[in-house]
């Protein structure tokens, strides 16, 4: 993971963030994630994976408005499916990049050869994800 003894998560810059898939792109995933943005920008330099668990989840995404908050903090989502949570099709995090990931399972090689993944929860996700850093949520609360 490129970590050395005693080093903190805190402050740690990461690359990616990804919130999503089947276990993990529940609408509850989605409101946290949006409580979090809202009303801020997503950090320059950081590549965001946003995928609803299914197209039920999609569709109510866009009911409740939470698409809306979230393109108004530079998001984007994305269709339903696998996506990062296991590297499938372009989304791949890049060898030797950080990413934080909602996905419920970490192991090498899961979100691209050489990748270092961060498992997180949606509220840490959407920290980093306008900081550009693992942040403690309940500092932007």
């Amino acid at each position: 993971m490129g970590f050395q003894p005693g080093e903190r998560l805190l402050g740690k810059k990461i690359d990616y963030v990804f919130l999503g898939a089947c276990t993990n792109g529940r609408i509850e995933d989605f409101r946290a994630f949006a409580s979090i943005v809202k009303g801020r920008k997503k950090a320059d330099g950081v590549v965001a994976w946003l995928v609803p668990g299914s197209w039920a989840v999609d569709k109510q995404i866009r009911e409740e408005g939470l698409d809306r908050v979230l393109e108004a903090a530079g998001f984007e989502i994305r269709q339903p499916g696998c996506s990062a949570c296991l590297a499938m099709n372009d989304d791949k995090v890049p060898a030797g990049k950080y990413a934080v990931s909602t996905s419920n399972r970490n192991f090498e090689g899961r979100q691209g050869p050489g990748a270092r993944t961060i498992l997180c929860s949606p509220l840490v996700a959407a920290a980093a994800a306008v900081t550009g850093v693992i942040t403690d949520p309940r500092t932007l609360l």
